[in-house]
C-alpha cells in the first residue's frame, strides 16, 4: 500500500486544461514526491509546463502510481496500458461505475479483472483520491482553492467512502473549525482497496494518532473489528445507511447495501470502536482522541469561565458523562482569593468575571490557569473563552506547554468573532489543545478521551471506598427498617411478613411460623445500607443456620440493634418507590426500576404531591416499561391497582408528616404481581427529631 502514499513517480491520465483534469494535474504538481509527475493526454504536447504523453507506456522510466480521471468507458483501456507499463497502483477518480447500475458494475468488474491479472492495486473508482497533508501530497481533483486552504496537518487519519463529501468536509474543518487532519482517503466504490487495507496502513502510520472512518457499508466487518481490537490507536466510526431510506441512498450512491446496523454497532463497540452520530461529531471525537490524554479515566476537571451560567452547565455535562469536578485545595482557593473581590469566595467552576473586573480579563485567566495547573487534584483544565472582544488574548501555545510540564490536559470552548476564533483555534490545535464550538461536545470528547487514554485509577483506601467504614447517620433522624415499615403499614402500604426476635430460639420459632427459607437482618439505628455492613443473611434453610446467623448479626451490631426474621420473598423483579422534599417543587413522589433492572435500564419518574389517583396511574406508565408490567416471559402482570394504592399511601404520608424529609422503599418487591415493601428507610428533617411513628 505504501506506493499509494509515497510514490517515486506518478502519471495523471486524463489531464487537461479545464476542470477537473486541470485541478488533478495542478494538485499532483504541488505534491512533494521524489520523482517526476507526468501528464497523459494524446491531444496535447504540454499542460501547465508538464510534457504530455499519449499513453503511460511512452513515459520514460518506471512508474509507481497512476491517477485516472477519464470517462468511465476509457478506464479499462487505461488500466491495461498501466499493467503493461508495470504500474503498481491506480487511483480511479472517474465516476460511472457500480454506483450507476448494472452496466457500471460490469465496467467496474472489467477494471478489477485487469488489475488482478497484473497484480496492480486499484483505489476507487468514484472517489476523490488521497490528500496527505503531513507529506504535502494531493492526489485528487479537489479544487486548488480548497487545497491551499488546508493549512498545517493535524494528527487524524480520515477514511471516507463518499467522494465529494470528503472535499467539502475537509475544507469545512480547516476553514471554519480550525481543525486539520494528517491524511484523507476517499475510497468510493472500493472495488479493490477497502477501508480495512487503509486502516491497517494508517495504524502503522506515525503521522496519525487517531483514525476516523465514514462508511456506508462494511466490506470486511470481521477484519475491521479485529484490526480495531488490536490497534493501539483509537478508531471513530460513522456508519451511514442505517435507516431504510439511508440504505436505499447508499445503494444508489456507492453500490453499498447497509447491513444489520445494530449488529455492526454492537460488534464494533465491543472491539473498542467509538461510534459517531454525524460527520463533525466523528471529526471532533477523533481529534480529541488524537490530542487529549487525560491521566485518569475518571478525570478531575477544573473549569475557568467568564460566565456562571456556562460553568453550571459544564458541571451538569461533566456529571452526565461520569467525570468529576475537581475539589480545589485550600492553597489554590487562597491563591485565587488574592485577586477575587472580598465578597466572592472562589470555587470550581472558577467564575472569573468578578476577578476580571479587578485585574483584567487576560491576567485573571492566566493567573487562574497557573494556580489550577499547579493543584494536584486537577487532571484537566477546561477554558471557556471569548475571542475578538479585545486585542490581547490568551496564548494557547504557552498554556499547552505549562499543561505538559504539569502532566495535565487542557481544552478550550471558544465563542466570539469568527476570524478571531479561527485564528486562535489554528494555534491551539497545532499546539496540541483541541478547541470546540459546542460545550456539550467538548465534555463528551473529554469523556471519550479519558475512557480511552486514562490510566488505572488510584487505589482508594478502604476507609474511603467502603460504605461500611462511613460513620452512621444520626440514629434519631434515620429510622431503622422495623420502625420505618411500621409507619408505612399504618398508611396502608403492604410490607413483607417479619418478626422481631430477641434470641436465637425466638429466631428459630419465627422461621417455623414464616416458612422456610427465611432471612435474618440486623436493624441498626442510623444504618441505611445493611448489605454493605454485613447485616443481611439470606436463604437460611434450617435451625442451625438460623441460630448461627443470629449470633453473627448480634456480634456485628455490638448488641445495639435488633434482629428481624423475614419470609424470603420469591419476587419476579424489584422497583423503588419513595418521596423527597425538593427545594423547588416541594414534596415529590418517585417510582423507578430497582435491582439489576436499574443497572440495565435506569428508569425513574417523578410526580408532585398532592397526587390525584389518575396521576399515580400515569406515574406508573411514565416509568416506560409497559411490557414488563404486563407480564414478561410468562410472569404474572403487575397489580397496577395495588401499586397505585402503595403510591397514594406514600403521598398521604408526605402530606400528613411534614417532619419526614425522605422515604425510600428499596426495594418494592413484586411477587406474583403484588407489590410490597421489602426494605424501607425513613429520614426526618434535620430540625425535627420526632419520636412519632
Amino acid at each position: 500500500m505504501d506506493f499509494f502514499f509515497n510514490p517515486d513517480s506518478l502519471a495523471v491520465i486524463g489531464a487537461s486544461d479545464h476542470y477537473p483534469g486541470e485541478a488533478i494535474l495542478n494538485n499532483a504538481r504541488l505534491s512533494q514526491i521524489k520523482g517526476s509527475v507526468y501528464a497523459v493526454n494524446p491531444k496535447r504536447d504540454r499542460l501547465g509546463g508538464v510534457p504530455c504523453y499519449p499513453s503511460v507506456e511512452q513515459i520514460p522510466g518506471p512508474l509507481d502510481l497512476a491517477l485516472i480521471l477519464t470517462p468511465a468507458q476509457a478506464v479499462p483501456g487505461a488500466l491495461e496500458a498501466c499493467a503493461r507499463k508495470g504500474v503498481k497502483g491506480a487511483i480511479i477518480e472517474s465516476a460511472g461505475f457500480a454506483e450507476v447500475g448494472e452496466k457500471g458494475m460490469e465496467l467496474q468488474e472489467r477494471c478489477l479483472a485487469v488489475a488482478q491479472e497484473s497484480g496492480m492495486r486499484l483505489w476507487g473508482p468514484n472517489c476523490m483520491g488521497l490528500v496527505d497533508l503531513a507529506r504535502r501530497r494531493f492526489f485528487t481533483f479537489m479544487d486548488a482553492k480548497l487545497t491551499h486552504s488546508l493549512g498545517e496537518p493535524g494528527q487524524v487519519g480520515l477514511v471516507v467512502q463518499s467522494g465529494m463529501l470528503s472535499a467539502a468536509f475537509l475544507a469545512d474543518l480547516a476553514t471554519r473549525r480550525g481543525m486539520s487532519v494528517a491524511k484523507v482517503c476517499s475510497i468510493g466504490n472500493r472495488c479493490d482497496v477497502n477501508e480495512c487495507d487503509l486502516l491497517e496502513y494508517l495504524i502503522g502510520d506515525p503521522d496519525c494518532r487517531a483514525i476516523a472512518l465514514y462508511l456506508e457499508s462494511l466490506k470486511q466487518g470481521r477484519r475491521l473489528s479485529q484490526l480495531a481490537a488490536a490497534s493501539a490507536k483509537p478508531l471513530v466510526v460513522l456508519l451511514g445507511g442505517q435507516s431504510k431510506g439511508g440504505a436505499r441512498a447508499a445503494l444508489s450512491h456507492t453500490a453499498s447495501l447497509a447491513g444489520d446496523a445494530r449488529l455492526a454497532k454492537s460488534v464494533l463497540e465491543g472491539s473498542g470502536v467509538v461510534l459517531a452520530r454525524d460527520f463533525h461529531h466523528m471529526a471532533e471525537l477523533a481529534n480529541a482522541l488524537a490530542l487529549l490524554k487525560p491521566p485518569r479515566k475518571k478525570a478531575r476537571v477544573a473549569v475557568l469561565t467568564f460566565s456562571g451560567g456556562s460553568g453550571i452547565l459544564t458541571c451538569d455535562l461533566l456529571e452526565s458523562h461520569g467525570l468529576d469536578l475537581a475539589g480545589l485545595s485550600e492553597k489554590s482557593l487562597a491563591a485565587l482569593q488574592e485577586f477575587f473581590p472580598p465578597w466572592m469566595r472562589p470555587g470550581n467552576p472558577v467564575d472569573l468575571y468578578p476577578a476580571m473586573e479587578r485585574i483584567g480579563r487576560l491576567p485573571a485567566f492566566e493567573r487562574a490557569a497557573e494556580i489550577c495547573l499547579d493543584d494536584p487534584a486537577v487532571d484537566v483544565l477546561i477554558f471557556h473563552y471569548s475571542l475578538g472582544v479585545e486585542d490581547r488574548t490568551l496564548d494557547p501555545v504557552r498554556l499547552k506547554e505549562m499543561a505538559d510540564r504539569a502532566g495535565k490536559s487542557l481544552l478550550f470552548w471558544c465563542l466570539g468573532v469568527g476570524e478571531a476564533v479561527l485564528e486562535f483555534s489554528l494555534r491551539a490545535q497545532q499546539a496540541g489543545a483541541p478547541v470546540f464550538g459546542e460545550l456539550s461536545l467538548a465534555v463528551e470528547a473529554l469523556a471519550v478521551a479519558a475512557d480511552r487514554w486514562g490510566g488505572v485509577e488510584e487505589a482508594i483506601p478502604a476507609s474511603e471506598a467502603s460504605p461500611a467504614a462511613a460513620p452512621p447517620a444520626d440514629p434519631e433522624l434515620v429510622w431503622d427498617e422495623r420502625r420505618s415499615k411500621e409507619t408505612l403499614a399504618a398508611y396502608g402500604i403492604p410490607v413483607v411478613q417479619e418478626e422481631a426476635v430477641g434470641d436465637a430460639a425466638q429466631a428459630a420459632q419465627a422461621a417455623e411460623r414464616l416458612g422456610w427459607p427465611v432471612v435474618l437482618k440486623g436493624a441498626l439505628p442510623g444504618v441505611v445500607h445493611k448489605t454493605e455492613q454485613g447485616l443481611v443473611r439470606l436463604g437460611l434453610a434450617n435451625l442451625d443456620q438460623v441460630s448461627r446467623a443470629y449470633e453473627e448479626l448480634q456480634a456485628a451490631m455490638g448488641g445495639k440493634g435488633q434482629v428481624l426474621a423475614q419470609r424470603q420473598a420469591r419476587h419476579e423483579y424489584e422497583l423503588i418507590a419513595g418521596f423527597l422534599r425538593d427545594a423547588n417543587f416541594g414534596p415529590c413522589l418517585m417510582l423507578g426500576l430497582g435491582g439489576v433492572l436499574a443497572e440495565l435500564m435506569p428508569r425513574a419518574a417523578f410526580a408532585a404531591i398532592p397526587l390525584a389517583t389518575d396521576a399515580a396511574w400515569d406515574l406508573i406508565d411514565r416509568v416506560g416499561v409497559a411490557r414488563l408490567f404486563q407480564g414478561w416471559r410468562g410472569a404474572p402482570p403487575l397489580d397496577r391497582a395495588g401499586l397505585v394504592e402503595l403510591l397514594m399511601g406514600l403521598a398521604r404520608l408526605a402530606q400528613e408528616r411534614p417532619d419526614i424529609a425522605q422515604v425510600d422503599i428499596n426495594p418494592v418487591a413484586v411477587e406474583e404481581g403484588k407489590p410490597f415493601a421489602l426494605d424501607a428507610t425513613i429520614v426526618l428533617e434535620s430540625g425535627e427529631k420526632s419520636g412519632a411513628s
